[in-house]
């Protein structure tokens, strides 16, 4: 028998950029914004606190792909079928996973940048989990290469889910295949800490984003420089064993007019 915890969990989300412009005569005027949020959360059920983390990971030797035109469900409370390595519905070190709240969902479209493929996110037509909301490509929200969507909710309600009714996630590509990485932070109010076996294993994944740029005032040239973002999601469990991932891109641009950009990183281990 072992006691299943969460460490040293942390989730950040930043925005910034900085747009210059530079007049005829030399002069520079710029503006900036930033605004952020960084939540430490600890093992737990209480608001700010988590018991229960999973993660679905693309990488080369265990591809996460869903072919185009092809779908992938992933029911949040009990991750019913799918294996990460530590037997079907288990999380990575072995113990069955259920989910009543979920508090940090991250969702990639991990393909290279410039390759086809937009993802859609929605709730399932069968028992769909309505928090996720609705991103496809009807709606204008499909996510291409590299593109994340990031929801954190650490309260105490947190995203509630329900079994039988409000549990499952819809994934589909559009348009070419998509690899995929999911990261999902949540709390098992009925069963807190408890363990069904010693099997251990462990999983990390890492992405983020974040962007930088600079603006002005009148005439001349404005511009966006050293854009660059990246994301990053990290868990484990204290039963041993880790997963990581990771992706970045930057960028330059200038132009007589411009548009800003953002950045989110989110960790947990």
């Amino acid at each position: 028998m072992a006691n299943r915890s969460v460490e040293s969990t942390k989730v950040t989300a930043k925005v910034s950029s900085t747009l210059r412009n530079t007049m005829d005569d030399g002069k520079v005027t710029t503006a900036s914004i930033l605004t952020e949020v960084s939540d430490t959360l600890d093992s737990g059920v209480q608001v700010g606190e988590i018991n229960r983390s999973w993660q679905w990971a693309h990488t080369a030797s265990s591809p996460k792909t869903i072919a185009s035109g092809g779908t992938f469900t992933i029911d949040v409370y009990d991750f019913g079928v799918l294996d990460v390595g530590a037997g079907a519905g288990n999380d990575a070190v072995g113990q069955s996973l259920i989910m009543q709240e979920v508090v940090s969902v991250f969702i990639k479209n991990a393909n290279a940048a410039g390759e086809d493929g937009l993802l859609e996110i929605e709730p399932h037509g069968n028992e769909g989990w309505s928090p996720i909301g609705s991103h496809t490509v009807a709606t204008g929200g499909a996510l291409g290469a590299q593109g994340v969507l990031l929801k954190h909710n650490p309260t105490l309600a947190g995203f509630v889910v329900t079994d039988a009714s409000n549990h499952r996630i819809l994934l589909s590509a559009s348009g070419g295949t998509v690899d995929l990485e999911v990261a999902i932070l949540g709390r098992s109010d009925s069963d807190e800490s408890s363990s069904s076996s010693s099997q251990s294993s462990s999983s990390s994944s890492s992405a983020s984003s974040s962007s930088s740029s600079s603006v002005s005032s009148s005439s001349s040239s404005q511009s966006l420089s050293t854009s660059s973002s990246s994301f990053s999601v990290s868990a484990s469990s204290e039963s041993s064993s880790s997963f990581s991932r990771s992706a970045s891109s930057s960028s330059s641009a200038s132009s007589s007019s411009s548009s800003s950009s953002s950045s989110s990183s989110s960790s947990v281990s």
